[in-house]
């Protein structure tokens, strides 16, 4: 009988020989390409720190609505979202830019009256007169007898002396009698539209809440509160503003009026003044086409939270719900960047070997130009380089993170299907 132990042996000495040379190629690979500099141009990637501002379009509402050939892939029809440029007047509908009225300015200890709010009306021997109104769709205040009464913008004391006035002018009470007060028991909601730098530009509802279901004490006492009718609540409302916004510029216009607002305390701690809002204003956020860092953080005006897209279909994980990826991993605080979302996807850890090569790639919509920009990055690049921001941006709200294999596991995987094409025909044999 042949013997066929030394053909064995030789098998078993060649295929180690085999493993080690694999193991080594392999080692060497993992080495060259977890170090490998990605080309990859970020310059003017929005989330990504930047020393000059980008110069952008400033967009305006077409002039014709209809017309017989529409260009409808124009961006600046229809409702594209505005943009507002620093270096370019922000004009509001008045024809000129004059100092603003006294009712843009409100008392000190009472917010504007608007449109939907629920007042009562109390004066002596006043039968007739006396009680609960709610201002109409257009601020209008309508008593028996008298005239409409544009109460809108209007502090509750202004508005007593207009009611006085009317009473005497219609010869109902004389100067001594005519004593009117006016009481607040419900600020309604009220619709602002905010456009600019923020989030979610539109028209947004603020101080949403209802008159009933409140203490009795509440419902009768005199006057009424709310921190929700303010002009920061407005930019809340927007999803907030975004990091290049003008915070010491937002423009508040109001009846063909125009005023410039700093409310930079908000984030620094300072003292702001924070205008109450009526129905009819309008809030402009102007751009100062650089990504401000200091402003990606959750406050008053700025998202606490987004959401993002992610997928990381990896080597040991068939599913995103297999590799951990699911609502709490896709929801993240404001102010985080490429490398702290990288690891809520599961793209960063396990085995050095095959997976420090692996790569990130992020897609994000510049709001400045709307749009669409992808860069990548290599997980070994981020964790080494994490503190350069062109290397490792910030994350903003709707952005898309993917996660790649890395060369190896990507050689694996070939090897593996060449051999589940190769295992059939050697059965044969």
């Amino acid at each position: 009988m042949k013997n066929i132990w030394p053909n064995i042996n030789t098998r078993l000495k060649a295929m180690l020989v085999g493993g080690l040379l694999a193991v080594a190629t392999l080692s060497g690979c993992t080495n060259r390409d977890s170090l490998q500099a990605i080309n990859n141009h970020s310059s003017g990637f929005y989330g990504a720190m930047n020393d000059h501002g980008e110069l952008f379009t400033q967009q305006s509402i077409p002039a014709k609505a209809f017309e017989s050939q529409l260009n409808c892939t124009d961006k600046d029809q229809f409702s594209a979202p505005l943009n507002y440029r620093v270096d370019k007047p922000i004009l509001s509908s008045s024809p000129s830019q004059t100092p603003l009225p006294a009712n843009i300015h409100p008392s000190r200890n009472a917010l504007p009256l608007s449109p939907g709010d629920m007042l009562e009306i109390m004066m002596e021997y006043g039968e007739g007169f006396n009680g609960i109104y709610v201002l109409d769709n257009f601020g209008l205040l309508t008593l028996p007898i008298l005239d409409a009464i544009d109460a809108s913008g209007m502090s509750p004391k202004d508005l007593s002396k207009q009611i006085e006035l009317a009473l005497i002018k219609a010869h109902i009470f004389r100067s001594a009698t005519a004593t009117v007060n006016v009481k607040v028991l419900h600020l309604a909601a009220i619709e602002i539209p905010v456009t600019g730098a923020v989030f979610q530009p539109g028209r947004v509802l603020i101080n949403d809440k209802s008159a009933t279901g409140k203490m009795d004490q509440r419902i009768n006492a005199s006057g009424d509160y709310s921190n929700k009718r303010l002009l920061s609540e407005a930019l809340r409302a927007a999803s907030g503003i975004r990091p290049d916004a003008k915070l010491d510029q937002i423009i508040l216009i109001r009846q063909g009026w125009q005023i410039e607002v700093d409310l930079t305390g908000i984030l620094t701690g300072l003292p702001v003044k924070d205008y109450p809002l009526i129905a009819g204003d309008q809030v402009i956020v102007p751009s100062t086409g650089c990504f401000q860092s200091h402003l990606v953080r959750p406050s008053q005006i700025t998202p606490k939270g987004f959401r993002v897209f992610m997928s990381n279909l990896i080597d040991s994980a068939q599913s995103n719900s297999g590799a951990a990826v699911n609502k709490y991993s896709t929801n993240l605080p404001y102010g985080t960047k490429l490398l702290q979302a990288a690891v809520s996807a599961n793209c960063v850890g396990g085995k050095e070997w095959t997976n420090a090569s692996r790569k990130v790639m992020l897609a994000s919509i510049n709001p400045m130009t709307n749009q669409t920009q992808v860069i990548e990055r290599s997980v070994e690049q981020l964790v080494r380089q994490a503190n350069r921001d062109e290397i490792n941006p910030y994350v903003m709200p709707n952005d898309a993170i993917a996660c790649y294999d890395s060369s190896i596991t990507n050689l694996r995987e070939v090897a593996r299907t060449v051999l589940d094409v190769i295992t059939p025909f050697t059965l044969l044999f």
